[in-house]
């Protein structure tokens, strides 16, 4: 139920209230922030030429006709894919020419010089280099192909085909192959591997290809669109858009459609191509051991592959299948490592550091607080055919690697074991070193690309995790331009709302909050979002109805949801007892007391005791969850034992000032209350006002249920004024209350009683 994790899509019409001028702020060097970020990735050395290694330049559009322009970068596509069918040589793909150049600096800009073409061939360690011209008089093309020795810089042969016809430039292609490596095509092929006779086709898709490499998915996904509008049975084309399906709507099966007919018609494609065809297939089908399979063969055959590095740790990201440990059936291990996962995208950007796309599943792992998992059954090999995923584990640090270990959440200790798990990770700070983490990665992946948008993004969400508002602010404000994925664009909100909640803007965050709630209501799939992050600012109807249309299961569920969020928002909530109570009975024969505290863990923890009329259904002292622990050491009345869990509660939270707040702020507020001690609970409502809300994201779930992190913001300011007002601190006091009328201002009728008695009480409290 995270809403960052499930892909839901916002609105296009969004964009523009999302759209900012770039900031005037600025390092002490000029440059724009981060100040003081990674110096650029140290440049490998080149590899060692090889005289079996090729690779194909752009051709050169020598009469400036526009209507051949295209074949400038098709001509690199179309000779690859000829040339890739000879078994004993290595020819580079196209979209690693197309990084090379860029990475080249004697080949960034302008026309491609026999030099410049040389200290591309020599990045890529190729031994043989292939330039070319394009000539175009009246309705004839001819295509000149000129091979070099790089080592030396002489040239091999020129060879010349000419095309009479649009129709027949790709078929001279075929041809000019043939004489660029001065051979006979090897035995059972024929010319034109492109899978496509439709020039219109292939130009689409050639365009598509340029968009995709530059992460413009939406005109990626409009190419590749086109280019199956005019030949439904253009193998790469589906290949490539089940790519964009897999960024854009990775929950939509369009991207396995799409896989599966690349895979049935790309039987003609080079050796290379059909298993890159082939392990997308299975991995879009959630076959990820298959696919895994796939890429390491490719890795096995040629080990300075890129693309097959990146999707190996594509399925080993996404593979959550958990198997016991040899030897004992009650320990478990996942079956794919997010540790080899991190090193295989680390490997890609070894070899390609403009591989972008890499640095993105770094990030994912390493900001995630958890990992699912499911137990595979007996004739299973993918958790897509068994659908158990009753396995979690928290994610921790063990040096320079991630440890995950997965608990069953299911079995009887399994919830217990995970707290432990989770708790133990945050005591030696393991979510603060991935966020480090994290954060270098970010800098190295900006390094990389400091003119585009993703690494940007990417950077200043850490620096949100980080506390770091303004820095994350001046860089959100620099991005070049708005994101072409619907997905992101959302994502991209929901950092620019926060953004401007916690630097006092909130005027600015209520306007967005509300263009997202508007932008996102009649889009299928996308109104969550919206109705999660305005249920911050005081809307509260839509969230029930939300709470209504998505909770299913046993006669008790939905009227403790239903009860759980107004309690949660700060609402009255008057049956919230009776609702736990009728949990406590439903659960039957499961296991006692600490299993229902656990499904009743968001009530026990954030409804104020004082209203509880001393009425605790389920408790449980020996909790992992330190809020837990102490709510219900309150519930005994035994005032030793409060006293106890009390300290012990404030020692954690102590502790964590470097971690996000968790509700941990308002659970401590109320249990010094609750032994009438205001001093006690100022001390961690005003920590979190200072410390750890800078830290905190907006939708970050904290508990089972609809309990995300924001939800808890206006009231914990609410508490923190009249408790700052009750101790005569009238500046902190007006300050909190201002801060909660400007989050609930404008928020539905039921909270409008709470908001008028906040302003009266700044009108009373101000000079």
């Amino acid at each position: 139920m995270t809403p960052r994790r499930i892909g839901w899509l916002v609105a296009a019409a969004f964009t523009a209230a999302l759209h900012v001028a770039p900031a005037l702020a600025q390092c002490p060097d000029g440059t724009p922030p981060p100040c003081g970020g990674a110096a650029p990735p140290a440049r490998r050395p080149n590899p060692a030429l090889d005289e079996r290694t090729w690779i194909v330049l752009p051709f050169e559009n020598v009469t400036r006709l526009a209507d051949i322009d295209w074949l400038k970068d098709a001509s690199v596509n179309l000779l690859y894919l000829d040339m890739s069918k000879w078994r004993d040589i290595k020819v580079i793909d196209d979209e690693r020419v197309a990084d090379l150049i860029r990475e080249v600096p004697e080949a960034r800009g302008g026309q491609l010089t026999l030099q410049s073409g040389i200290a591309v061939a020599r990045r890529a360690g190729a031994g043989r280099l292939v330039m070319g011209d394009l000539l175009k008089v009246g309705s004839r093309t001819q295509v000149v192909g000129k091979v070099f020795d790089v080592r030396s810089g002489q040239r091999l042969r020129t060879v010349r085909q000419e095309a009479l016809s649009a129709d027949s430039i790709m078929a001279a292609f075929g041809l000019l192959a043939r004489g660029v490596l001065d051979v006979d095509p090897p035995a059972g092929t024929t010319s034109g591997a492109i899978g496509t006779n439709s020039v219109g086709a292939y130009k689409a898709y050639i365009a598509g290809v340029g968009f995709l490499n530059r992460w413009i998915l939406d005109s990626a996904h409009l190419g590749f669109a086109r280019a199956l509008e005019l030949d439904s049975a253009f193998a790469l084309a589906h290949y490539k858009l089940s790519l964009v399906y897999g960024w854009e709507s990775p929950n939509s099966g369009e991207g396995g459609r799409h896989a599966d007919a690349a895979l049935r018609l790309g039987n003609s494609l080079p050796t290379r191509e059909r298993s890159l065809v082939a392990g997308n297939a299975a991995f879009k089908n959630r076959r990820n051991a298959e696919a895994c399979a796939i890429f390491e063969r490719m890795i096995r055959a040629d080990s300075a592959d890129v693309e097959a590095w990146y999707n190996l740790g594509e399925c080993r990201y996404h593979d959550n299948a958990v198997l016991p440990l040899p030897g004992d059936s009650t320990l478990f291990r996942f079956r794919s490592s997010w540790n080899a996962m991190l090193t295989a995208f680390r490997k890609t950007l070894e070899l390609d550091p403009t591989y972008h796309l890499a640095f993105q599943h770094i990030q994912d792992a390493l900001l995630a607080r958890n990992r699912p998992g499911c137990v595979l059954a007996p004739n299973d090999t993918e958790c897509a055919a068994s659908g158990n995923f009753t396995f979690q584990a928290a994610v921790g640090r063990a040096g320079d690697s991630l440890v995950t270990l997965p608990v069953n959440l299911a079995s009887r200790q399994g919830p217990e074991s995970y707290q432990q798990q989770l708790a133990g990770f945050l005591r030696v700070g393991a979510r603060r070193l991935n966020l480090e983490a994290a954060r270098h990665a970010a800098q190295e992946w900006l390094a990389a690309g400091p003119a585009e948008s993703r690494p940007r993004i990417a950077y200043a969400r850490i620096l949100l995790k980080l506390g770091r508002i303004a820095e994350a602010d001046s860089l959100l404000r620099q991005v070049p331009r708005s994101p072409s994925s619907r997905t992101e664009t959302g994502n991209l909100a929901v950092d620019r709302i926060e953004i401007e909640l916690k630097l006092g803007r909130l005027s600015a965050a209520t306007r967005l909050a509300d263009s997202l709630g508007f932008a996102t209501d009649s889009i299928s799939g996308a109104r969550n979002l919206g109705i999660l992050i305005r249920s911050v600012f005081g809307h509260t109807e839509a969230l029930m109805a939300l709470v209504d249309a998505n909770i299913q299961g046993p006669p008790w569920a939905k009227p403790y949801f239903r009860a759980q969020v107004r309690a949660f928002v700060g609402l009255p909530a008057d049956s919230v007892v009776e609702a736990e109570q009728a949990v406590v009975a439903g659960l039957g024969s499961m296991p006692g007391a600490p299993r229902a505290a656990g499904v009743l863990a968001a009530t026990l923890t954030w409804v104020d005791p004082a209203t509880r009329g001393g009425r605790w259904p389920a408790s449980d002292t020996a909790s992992s969850d330190p809020r837990l622990a102490m709510m219900s050491a309150l519930a005994t009345k035994d005032s030793m034992r409060i006293q106890r869990a009390l300290a012990r509660f404030d020692s954690i939270a102590a502790s964590l000032t470097e971690e996000a707040d968790n509700g941990l702020a308002l659970a401590g507020a109320y249990g010094h209350l609750a032994v009438n001690d205001t001093l006690g609970a100022l001390i961690h409502l005003r920590r979190f006002q200072a410390v750890t809300w800078l830290k905190t994201p907006i939708l970050e779930q904290i508990s089972s249920g609809f309990t995300f992190s924001g939800m808890l913001w206006p009231r914990t300011f609410l508490l923190l004024a009249d408790l700052e007002a009750a101790s005569g601190n009238r500046p902190a006091a007006v300050r909190a209350y201002q801060s909660f009328v400007g989050m609930w201002q404008s928020g539905d009728p039921e909270v409008q009683p709470m908001v008028r008695r906040a302003r009266e009480a700044i009108t009373r409290l101000s000079p």
